[in-house]
C-alpha cells in the first residue's frame, strides 16, 4: 500500500532557514494585497535576519516543498512587545498564497511550542503580535493556544493585539 494513500495530510515540518529554500522563498513567493499589509515577505524578513543574530528564519515545509515562513525573535529589541527576558517573538509568518487555506499555517502555529522548547530551551514563552483586523491570523494562532491577555499597542496599520502562549516547562 501505498504511503501516500487518498486524503493523507502532507507532512508538515518547521526547518530553520537554508540556501536551497531561496527560489521557493524569494522568486515564488506571494501573498495578498491585503496580507501584505501586515506582514513582511521572507525576501525583507531574510534581509532583517542577516544583520541581526537574534533573527531565526523558519520554513514550513509541506512534504519537504516551503510553503509558508516565519521569523523567531529573541533578545532586547523585542522589549517593546515583552519585558521578559525569556520571551521569543514570532515575526512575519505567512503562507504562499497558491498554499493558502490547506492548514499550514494551523498545522505549523500548533507545532511552534515543540519547535522552540527543542532550539531554544530557555525560552518561556512564545508572543505574537496580530493587527486586530486580521481576523483570520488571530483565529489560527488562538486555536493553537495563544492568549490574548489584553494587551494592545499601536502599529503601522492600526491596533495590535499581543498573545502570550506560555511553555509548559518540567
Amino acid at each position: 500500500m501505498s504511503s501516500m494513500s487518498q486524503g493523507t495530510e502532507p507532512k508538515v515540518e518547521l526547518k530553520f532557514f537554508r540556501p536551497e529554500y531561496e527560489k521557493a522563498l524569494f522568486e515564488d513567493y506571494q501573498v495578498s494585497a491585503e496580507q501584505e499589509k501586515y506582514t513582511a515577505l521572507p525576501v525583507r524578513a531574510i534581509q532583517l535576519c542577516r544583520e541581526d543574530r537574534d533573527r531565526h528564519p523558519i520554513v514550513i515545509l509541506a512534504d519537504k516543498k516551503p510553503v509558508g515562513f516565519f521569523v523567531l525573535h529573541r533578545g532586547d529589541r523585542i522589549k517593546s512587545v515583552t519585558e521578559s527576558p525569556r520571551a521569543m517573538l514570532v515575526r512575519s509568518m505567512s503562507v504562499n498564497l497558491p498554499e493558502q487555506g490547506k492548514g499550514y499555517a494551523k498545522q505549523a502555529t500548533s507545532m511552534l511550542p515543540k519547535f522552540v522548547s527543542n532550539y531554544f530551551p530557555d525560552m518561556n514563552e512564545i508572543v505574537l503580535v496580530v493587527n486586530q483586523h486580521n481576523e483570520a491570523a488571530l483565529r489560527v494562532y488562538e486555536q493553537a493556544g495563544f492568549e490574548d491577555r489584553g494587551h494592545r499597542k499601536q502599529g503601522p496599520v492600526g491596533p495590535q493585539v499581543l498573545l502570550h502562549y506560555r511553555m509548559n516547562r518540567k
